[in-house]
């Protein structure tokens, strides 16, 4: 099973970043376009299946509903 790890806004309506790892994600937050968002708000981070996240991408396109609303993660 493949996982990515990503980084969704404080009300878990948007996914800001995606990684193929958590120490990739680590990097893309210190990264300066990292920086940029955390330093706007703060970031739920969660693991989510590959396929789960293109379905839930792709929903998210077609309907605008927000992240929150499609996926329910465990804590």
């Amino acid at each position: 099973m493949d996982f990515q790890y990503i980084a969704v806004d404080w009300q878990r309506q948007h996914i800001l970043l995606s990684a193929d790892s958590m120490a990739g994600l680590n990097r893309l937050i210190l990264s300066e376009k990292g920086q940029l968002v955390i330093q706007q708000q703060a970031i739920w981070i969660y693991r989510i299946e590959e396929q789960v996240l293109v379905q839930v991408q792709q929903e998210i396109n077609r309907t605008r509903v927000p992240f929150n609303q499609l996926v329910q993660p465990d804590h």
